[in-house]
């Protein structure tokens, strides 16, 4: 399935476009069907774009309002709440009573009435956890700090005044050893003419300590991208920009078919300068799993379709993306360094068509076993060592959403835990959360935790255990 699939089973049902939830709620004390382990403590943080102000014409999910939730978990007791991220696009439409801002990225279709604000950042990517602070991330913007407890908006966070960029990447990695926060911007002068990029990692403190600047093959996506214990790995996807289009009223992003996907990769201990670029024709990359580096070669594991994953995007000669090529499966991508100029090797999953891919936060930049993604039928768990997929199989008219792996223990063996997903019943205009046994994914849920009320689509979120958010940064 494309990330545009998963898009459209959530947001339409029997061919009728849904309409935007529209809805901040709390509820103490959910109704439970199973039990909820008890050694589950902590906050189950998503994030996802909801438009407050929708309209009837087309328009591309993530375009919405940033609409955050948290989970609290605790004692096998389960808590809600949701609240929007109050940017200043979202307060201005609400003093107007109204839509003021177009289409994606594009100021040129806004409302000639419409306050000339940050009308780009909407906060609605990826609920980031770092050194006690909470962040709602979207990739063309500074992230805005949320209180973790009530989920009100706090201000944007640029480390202080240090940071140069315009925009910070919603797809940070953490590294489980040192602390720090591996992340980058895109267009982070804010021309799309020229591609500059920015790395950017702060410490386990939120100090940022490296800023570095460079310039990517050309002006293309680059929504994820990985690290490992060696090197950082840059990805541009054929999703190009072109300010004269968006002056006419077209698309932020069309894909150019004529150009192959740009692989970055240089050492974390060196600089930008010894970048070295593979470009890999009918490569495209939605997210990243994990990667990690042994000796001269460099695995890369990612959702890799032959064409535009991001279908709701047109191509550059005015065509829309054939379904076909748009659908992703897991894929393992060796990059052997020791080679001038090789093309890396592609080892397909069997059975692993899907997306929403993660895995054990602990083990990430590492060599690791489990992986855990959003599949086709249902919730899927990937045994690397054998490259086996299970596959916890949902309904019709049921979809889930991204699943967060929960370790038993700080200490726990990698994939001893839980699987956290919300799951969506269409039909009923409802949704759960379900708690499953990671290492026996295709068992009956441990736990599903009711919701009274429609969940929109959530794309990234993080989850964090109750101590570190009692001690969370107050300022």
């Amino acid at each position: 399935m494309s990330l545009a699939g998963t898009f459209y089973k959530m947001h339409s049902f029997q061919g009728k476009q849904s309409p935007s939830t529209r809805l901040e709620a709390e509820l103490y004390d959910a109704e439970i069907i199973g039990e909820v382990p008890r050694e589950i403590n902590g906050y189950l943080y998503r994030v996802g774009g909801d438009r407050f102000y929708p309209t009837l014409e087309d328009d591309v999910i993530i375009n919405g309002d940033g609409l955050f939730s948290l989970l609290r978990f605790e004692d096998g007791h389960v808590d809600f709440k949701s609240r929007y991220v109050r940017t200043p696009r979202l307060l201005a439409e609400m003093e107007a009573r109204r839509r003021l801002y177009g289409k994606y990225r594009n100021k040129y279709t806004d409302d000639p009435e419409a306050p000339q604000v940050d009308r780009d950042n909407t906060g609605n990517t990826y609920a980031h956890w770092h050194a006690g602070r909470l962040f709602a991330l979207r990739e063309d913007s500074h992230p805005y700090m949320i209180d973790p407890e009530t989920l009100d908006t706090r201000d944007q966070w640029d480390f202080n005044g240090k940071l140069k960029s315009i925009s910070v990447c919603a797809h940070p990695k953490l590294d489980p050893v040192t602390g720090e926060w591996w992340g980058f911007g895109l267009f982070a002068d804010g021309s799309y003419i020229e591609p500059v990029m920015a790395l950017q990692v702060a410490d386990k403190d939120g100090n940022l300590i490296r800023e570095e600047v460079f310039k990517s093959p050309f002006p293309g996506l680059s929504h994820d991208f990985a690290v490992t214990r060696e090197h950082v790995i840059f990805d541009i996807m054929p999703l190009t920009v072109d300010e004269e289009r968006m002056k006419r009223g077209g698309d932020f992003y069309n894909y150019d078919p004529s150009k192959p996907s740009a692989w970055g990769i240089m050492r974390r201990d060196g600089t930008v300068d010894d970048i070295r670029w593979f470009h890999l024709p009918n490569t495209f990359s939605g997210h990243i799993m994990n990667a990690f580096t042994e000796g001269d070669k460099v695995y890369v594991d990612a959702t890799i379709s032959p064409g535009n994953g991001f279908p709701f995007f047109p191509t550059t000669i005015g065509e829309l993306t054939a379904v076909e090529d748009g659908i992703a499966q897991i894929t393992r991508l060796e990059f052997d360094l020791s080679e001038d100029g090789a093309a890396p090797k592609q080892y397909a999953v069997p059975g692993s068509v899907g997306e929403m891919p993660r895995n054990d936060g602990r083990f990430q930049m590492d060599r690791y076993r489990w992986g855990y993604f959003r599949h086709d039928r249902g919730l899927a768990s990937l045994d690397w060592d054998n490259r086996q997929v299970h596959v916890h199989e949902l309904p019709p008219g049921v979809v889930a959403q991204e699943p967060m792996f929960v370790p038993r223990s700080a200490d726990a063996p990698e994939g001893d835990g839980w699987l956290l997903s919300m799951v969506n019943y269409m039909a009923e205009n409802r949704a759960e959360v379900w708690v499953l046994d990671a290492k026996n994914i295709q068992a009956d849920p441990l736990a599903r935790v009711l919701l009274p009320y429609r969940q929109s689509f959530s794309f990234h979120g993080s989850f964090v255990p109750l101590d570190q958010v009692s001690n969370a940064v107050r300022s």
